[in-house]
C-alpha cells in the first residue's frame, strides 16, 4: 500500500481526511474506501489499516478497541464495558451487543469483570473476516515498542491524572509527574497481556492463566476477584433499539442503560418536536436544555420510552419564553456533573455498508487509577462515580432498503447529551450543512451545578434568552464535547459517491474517509 508522512492538520484539511484538530505527524494511507471516526488518532489509523488490508468494519472495530487500550487508557482498556450497535446490509441484521459492567465481588467498591475482550470476540465471531489474533497485533506492538503520548491522552492526564499516583502506571514519569504530549510511552506488561490474548485466545482471560493473574493482581491492589464470575459473565446480542424517524432506526449505544435512554429520548424530541432551521436561533440553548431536563426527569422515573408519542407528551407546548423546568433530585444524581475522561466511542463503516458504533466506559477517568501487576492494565470499577462518564455512538439504518445513511460518535463527558442530538437534528432536519452543524457554538445545562455553560461565540441574544428563562449562564472552561458525523445522502451501499464526513475541531480524535472514484 502507498503511505506518506504528513502533518495531521494539513492532511485533515486537504481532503483525504476531514477536520483540523492537531499538528501531529502521522502516516496516512491512500486508496481505501470507508469511514472511520475515533476519539484518539492512532487508533483511527490502525483501524484504517485493517480496512486497507481487506478487513471489514467489525475487524476494524476490534482493532480500534485493543489499540485504545494502549493509546487512551483514561477512557478505554481491557476492563472497559459498554455497548456496540451493528448494521449489516448483507445479512440484513441491525442489532446491539451489550457488555455492561458486572461486579467481580459483593464489595461496594468491586472491580468490573473485564468483559470488553470477550465482547470483541463475540463481535468478530459474528461479523469479522480477518484472523482475530491479527487484530490484536498492532496494539501489542504499540505497547511493546512504544508510541508517543497523544494530545488526546495528555489532556486527560493533565485533568485527571492525579488518580494514578502510587498506582504503578507507566503513564507517570520517574518523578511522579504525568507524561506530557509527545513523551514516549512503552507498556511492556500490557504488551505481554496482549500477546497472551493473541496467542492463547481471549478465553484465557476468563478461564486460564490470565484469569488467575487477574485475580492475583486484583488482590495485590486491594480488591477481590471471583473467578466464577469471570467465567460466567458473557456479552449478549439483542435487536437494536433507538428512535424511529423518517423510515430509519436511529440506534443509540452508550455505556449505561440510563444514558442510552436519555440520549434516545433527547434525539426523539429533537426529531419530532423541536424547531430547527439552517441557522442557529437565540432560543436554541433554552430549547436544548429543556429537552435534556424533561428527558432526564422521565428516565429518572423509569420511563425509557423514545417513541414519537412520548416525545410529544414530554415536549408539547414548549415555549422558549416560559419558565424553565427543574431537574428532579434523581435526575441530578444520575446525570449531573461535567466528566470528561472515562468514556470514549468510535464509529466505522466499510465499503459494503457494514457499520459498527461502540461506546466504551471505564466508569471513571483512568478507572480505579490502579494498574494490575504483571498485566499493565488499569482496573475498572463496577460502578461509576458521582459524575458518570459518557460517550455515545449512533447508527441510522433503513431496515427496509438495508442502507446506512448516517453514523455519529460523540465523546467529552456529560456535555455529549447536549451536543449529539442537536448536531444530528440541525443537519438532518434543519438541513444545515454537516460541518456547519458541528461547528455551531454549544451550550450545556449541568444539573449538578444548576448552571447553563456556554461556549465562546454563543450570541448575546441566546445568553439573554437563557437568562430570561431562569438559567444561570456561565462561560464553559473547555469545549463542550466533540461530535463526528458520516453521512450518505442516498444510502450505502449503492450511493457511495454521495457520502461525506464532518469532523469537530473541539476534539483530538480523527475522522478518515475516502470514496471510490
Amino acid at each position: 500500500m502507498f503511505r506518506k508522512s504528513v502533518p495531521l492538520a494539513l492532511a485533515m484539511c486537504a481532503g483525504l481526511l476531514s477536520g483540523c484538530a492537531s499538528d501531529e505527524v502521522v502516516q496516512v494511507t491512500e486508496g481505501f474506501f470507508g469511514a472511520i471516526a475515533v476519539d484518539e488518532p492512532r487508533a483511527a489509523l490502525v483501524a484504517q489499516d485493517v480496512l486497507v488490508e481487506g478487513g471489514n468494519a467489525a475487524d476494524a472495530a476490534v482493532s480500534a478497541f485493543f489499540t485504545l487500550a494502549v493509546t487512551l487508557p483514561s477512557s478505554a482498556g481491557l476492563g472497559a464495558s459498554g455497548k456496540c450497535v451493528v448494521f449489516d446490509p448483507q445479512s440484513k441484521r441491525f442489532e446491539q451487543l451489550s457488555f455492561l459492567p458486572r461486579p467481580l465481588s459483593d464489595r461496594p467498591d468491586a472491580l468490573a469483570v473485564p468483559i470488553g475482550p470477550r465482547a470483541m470476540f463475540a463481535l468478530h465471531a459474528r461479523y469479522g473476516r480477518l484472523p482475530f489474533g491479527q487484530l490484536i497485533g498492532d496494539a501489542e506492538q504499540l505497547a511493546r515498542f512504544g508510541d508517543i503520548v497523544s494530545r488526546r491522552l495528555a489532556e486527560d492526564l493533565v485533568r485527571d491524572g492525579a488518580v494514578l499516583a502510587g498506582g504503578g502506571s507507566e503513564l507517570l514519569a520517574p518523578s511522579g509527574a504525568v507524561l506530557g504530549a509527545g513523551a514516549p510511552l512503552v507498556q511492556l506488561d500490557l504488551a505481554g497481556t496482549l500477546s497472551r490474548l493473541r496467542i492463547a485466545g481471549v478465553g484465557d482471560l476468563y478461564t486460564g492463566q490470565l484469569a488467575k493473574r487477574y485475580a492475583e493482581g486484583a488482590q495485590a491492589i486491594g480488591y477481590t476477584a471471583d473467578l466464577a464470575r469471570m467465567r460466567q459473565e458473557v456479552p449478549f446480542w439483542s435487536a437494536a433499539s433507538g428512535v424511529e424517524f423518517d423510515n430509519h432506526l436511529w440506534a443509540v449505544a452508550a455505556g449505561r442503560a440510563e444514558d442510552e435512554a436519555l440520549l434516545a429520548k433527547t434525539l426523539s424530541i429533537a426529531f419530532h418536536e423541536a424547531d430547527w432551521s439552517p441557522a442557529p436561533s437565540d432560543a436554541d440553548p433554552v430549547m436544548i436544555a429543556e429537552m435534556q431536563v424533561r428527558a432526564a426527569n422521565a428516565v429518572a422515573e423509569g420511563n425509557m420510552d423514545a417513541s414519537d408519542d412520548e416525545a410529544e407528551r414530554l415536549f408539547d407546548g414548549f415555549r422558549p419564553e416560559a419558565s424553565r423546568s427543574r431537574a428532579v433530585p434523581a435526575a441530578v444524581s444520575l446525570f449531573g456533573g461535567r466528566s470528561h475522561a472515562g468514556a470514549t466511542s468510535f464509529s466505522i463503516t466499510d465499503k459494503r455498508g457494514l457499520s459498527v458504533g461502540c461506546a466504551l466506559t471505564m466508569n471513571s477517568a483512568f478507572g480505579t487509577g490502579k494498574v494490575l501487576p504483571e498485566m499493565g492494565a488499569l482496573a475498572a470499577p463496577a460502578r461509576p462515580g458521582s459524575e458518570a462518564p459518557l460517550a455515545a455512538a449512533v447508527i441510522a439504518g433503513n431496515n427496509k432498503a438495508w442502507q446506512v445513511h448516517m453514523t455519529a460518535m460523540a465523546a467529552g463527558g456529560r456535555p455529549v447529551v447536549s451536543a449529539l442530538a442537536p448536531v444530528i437534528a440541525r443537519h438532518y432536519v434543519g438541513k444545515q450543512e454537516a460541518t456547519a452543524a458541528v461547528a455551531v457554538p454549544r451550550s450545556h445545562y449541568d444539573m449538578a451545578a444548576d448552571a447553563l455553560f456556554a461556549e465562546q461565540g454563543l450570541s448575546q441574544g441566546a445568553v439573554n434568552a437563557a437568562t430570561a428563562a431562569g438559567y444561570q449562564v456561565r462561560q464553559a472552561e473547555s469545549p463542550l464535547a466533540a461530535v463526528r458525523l458520516f453521512r450518505c445522502n442516498g444510502g450505502l451501499p449503492r450511493s457511495e459517491l454521495d457520502c461525506g464526513v464532518a469532523d469537530d475541531p473541539r476534539g483530538r480524535g480523527l475522522v478518515l474517509y475516502e470514496a471510490v472514484k
